[in-house]
């Protein structure tokens, strides 16, 4: 049995406040470049609701892993860890009652895509059955009846992950823009809702299984059924992910966009390893923000050109 070893605060902070905010980052440009390069306009509602589930469901996640350390922050006393769980609290809190207002000013259709696409997030570690044959108390633990998480589906996590913030988010953005989106708002031939969805899900996908990169040693250990632990090589693994990258240029060549940023997350395929610090994969994440920043600057200097111009 693995001894218990208290994080440090710094540490305790980055896994409850630090982590969940930096990736809603993404979750922010990602809605917001959906809105703006497929509808042509940018709403308040779907970037605030995907934000805020983002946080809710990472929040929720990080939060209760970290029972542990709550209970030995309260047995120790110890008022800075038991402060930073105070501030976790508030900002789920917060971000439950920001996802509500959101929500209550949103169309009905998109309670209902948060629902199917979101709500697998919120109870993402949960126990949500057990199976197997009911055992005598005396027997050992490792011989007990398995139970069910939608985070231990053997090589499907980061396929989860990839539906639900590539297809989800569009879905949300779409469920509130596509009832105002006029003729001249419509997609350009340079991105297409379909485009958008394929390239999201597979990059998110991708993403999340370099985190299992990132936890490669502690996975193999408890034997999480991740996909680099399947493949019982972190090698292979980013065999897999550069082949993914490769497909997704040569399938989406004619955008330099995606084209651009399949690249760089390829580098940091091979940057990275299970012995990288933690905080540089979080620079994998980001390949669609900064994605999403250079389109939204180009953007910006072509209507300043076009507006000197008039």
């Amino acid at each position: 049995m693995t001894e218990f070893a208290p994080l440090s605060a710094s540490k305790l902070r980055d896994e409850l406040l630090t982590h969940p905010l930096m990736l809603s980052v993404g979750s922010f440009s990602l809605s917001t470049f959906m809105s703006r390069s497929i509808y042509g306009m940018i709403d308040w509602r779907p970037v605030l609701i995907c934000v805020a589930s983002d946080i809710l469901a990472i929040g929720i996640d990080h939060y209760f892993d970290q029972a542990a350390m709550l209970s030995y922050a309260l047995k120790t006393g110890n008022r800075e860890m038991a402060s930073i769980f105070t501030q976790a609290r508030v900002l789920l809190f917060s971000n439950a009652a920001l996802l509500f207002i959101a929500l209550a000013l949103s169309p009905p259709w998109t309670w209902a895509m948060v629902v199917i696409f979101f709500g697998p997030a919120f109870v993402w570690d949960f126990r949500l059955f057990a199976f197997g044959p009911r055992l005598r108390k005396e027997k050992r633990k490792d011989e007990q009846k398995k139970e069910f998480t939608i985070k231990r589906v053997p090589g499907m996590k980061a396929v989860f992950i990839g539906v639900i913030r590539g297809c989800g988010t569009f879905a949300i953005v779409n469920s509130i823009l596509s009832h105002s989106m006029s003729d001249s708002s419509s997609a350009t031939e340079l991105w297409s809702p379909v485009q958008i969805i394929l390239w999201s899900t597979i990059n998110r996908a991708c993403h999340a299984v370099m985190a299992d990169v990132r936890d490669f040693h502690e996975d193999w250990e408890k034997q999480v059924p991740t996909i680099p632990v399947l493949l019982k090589s972190v090698f292979r693994t980013k065999i897999l992910l550069s082949v993914c990258h490769l497909l997704t240029m040569w399938v989406f060549r004619h955008n330099p966009y995606i084209v651009c940023a399949s690249v760089y997350a390829t580098v940091l395929v091979w940057m990275l390893d299970e012995n990288s610090p933690r905080g540089l994969y979080r620079l994998s994440f980001h390949s669609q923000t900064l994605t999403a920043f250079a389109y939204g600057a180009i953007e910006a200097y072509k209507y300043h050109v076009t507006y000197k111009s008039i």
